[in-house]
């Protein structure tokens, strides 16, 4: 048996390498340009946004619900996999140190979102509560010790049992984060935020300590918990190229089955079936796509009627198609598919028509949001361009990865 740092930064270091080839894929997919595109066009309208907004604004409460949310959530990435609940449990007690360096990896990574969010913030906190809370770097630092006690106590709670104690010391937490973030927002006395800090200390080494002492680690449950943010990785690169290692949630939907005459002629082929009900049924696609479209709704109002409402609605429709493109290769790891007797220009055809009615549905909900907020012109111009998009993506782009 190794010991337990050599075994973490062989994991460490065989994830970082996996991780960072398929980064390398989302940077040469274009994925780069529309996002500096987005951040020129969201910095120029996020000044005139700050200027709309009227002094009353509650600023103090949307940095609450965002920090709040972001230090409750803390996670620690363990890097276990599945065969360490047979080969490693015998050695759980040698193991201190591997479990030390992953929950300070993960305040890390961590810390690191924090100060991302804080800095896209900045403008609204510098216009709203810089004369109450001070300093920006000062809170920023305030925030990483907290941070580092929310990610240490929930390390400890993973060792319960039952789901229902893991979500009720999350929400424990959670209120504590809450009365904390208020308190450091709104320009508390410090003797306030001292106490907050008080009490998380006295909680971590009177109650979250012991926990460790009395109870052992729940590997199953570690390993749930790594699969589940490592699925979160591979969602995103599927995005841009095929994950092999993706393992897809499927859940039945039922409710939903009416829509299948909609998106698709099923009786076509059974790819024409089989698409759709991927579609529908994993979040992969269906819930991607109803964020997507939603997201690109709030864009547009927001946005003021003009030509760049037809760039970012263009955008949206193209990020579409990426996502949409992955169907392709869904039951590529299904012997049983392979065994009908069905041409390859059908499994085409498939993907194309559903696609095409994909993309005209989003089409109609951006014109029904560009009749409310923009002019006759640019609806008409969005009716074009969507149009024309819906037929040359689902003929063309949507098949370019394929290739």
């Amino acid at each position: 048996m190794k010991d337990g740092m050599t075994l973490w930064r062989e994991r460490i270091s065989a994830y970082w390498n996996m991780a960072i080839r398929y980064l390398r894929l989302i940077g040469n997919s274009g994925f780069l340009f529309t996002l500096y595109v987005l951040i020129i066009i969201g910095s120029y309208y996020y000044s005139i946004f700050l200027d709309w907004l009227p002094e009353t604004f509650p600023a103090v409460w949307v940095f609450v619900a965002v920090f709040a949310h972001l230090l409750t959530r803390s996670g620690v990435r363990t890097f276990v996999k599945p065969a360490d609940v047979v080969f490693l449990l015998p050695y759980e007690s040698k193991l201190d140190s591997y479990f030390q360096a992953s929950k300070w990896y993960s305040l890390a990574m961590q810390s690191a979102v924090v100060l991302l969010v804080l800095v896209v913030l900045s403008p609204l906190f510098a216009k709203y509560l810089a004369s109450d809370a001070g300093n920006l770097l000062l809170v920023l630092m305030i925030l990483i010790v907290a941070k580092g006690w929310n990610i240490f106590a929930s390390w400890e709670e993973q060792r319960f049992q039952s789901e229902y104690e893991r979500r009720t010391y999350f929400l424990l937490r959670g209120f504590v984060n809450i009365i904390f973030t208020y308190f450091l927002f709104s320009g508390a006395h410090v003797l306030f935020i001292t106490a907050i800090f008080t009490i998380m200390a006295g909680l971590y080494l009177l109650y979250y300590k012991k926990l460790g002492q009395q109870l052992s680690i729940k590997w199953d449950h570690l390993i749930e918990v790594e699969e589940g943010m490592l699925l979160f990785f591979y969602r995103i690169a599927n995005s841009f190229t095929d994950v092999p290692q993706l393992r897809n949630k499927v859940r039945p939907r039922n409710y939903l089955s009416w829509l299948l005459k909609v998106i698709t002629d099923s009786n076509n082929s059974v790819y024409h079936f089989l698409f759709a009900r991927s579609f529908l049924r994993s979040n992969d696609y269906g819930g991607i796509y109803v964020r997507l479209v939603l997201i690109s709704s709030v864009i547009l109002i927001a946005l003021p009627s003009g030509w760049l409402q037809l760039l970012v609605f263009l955008i949206f429709m193209h990020m579409m198609t990426t996502q949409l493109s992955t169907l392709w290769y869904h039951y590529d790891t299904n012997m049983w598919v392979d065994l009908y007797p069905v041409e390859l220009k059908e499994k085409k055809a498939a993907l194309s028509q559903l696609t095409f009615r994909l993309l005209l549905i989003m089409t109609a909900v951006q014109l029904g949001v560009l009749l409310v907020t923009s002019t006759w012109q640019i609806t008409i111009a969005a009716l074009l361009i969507g149009g024309a998009y819906s037929f040359i993506g689902s003929q063309k782009f949507i098949h370019k990865r394929r290739k």
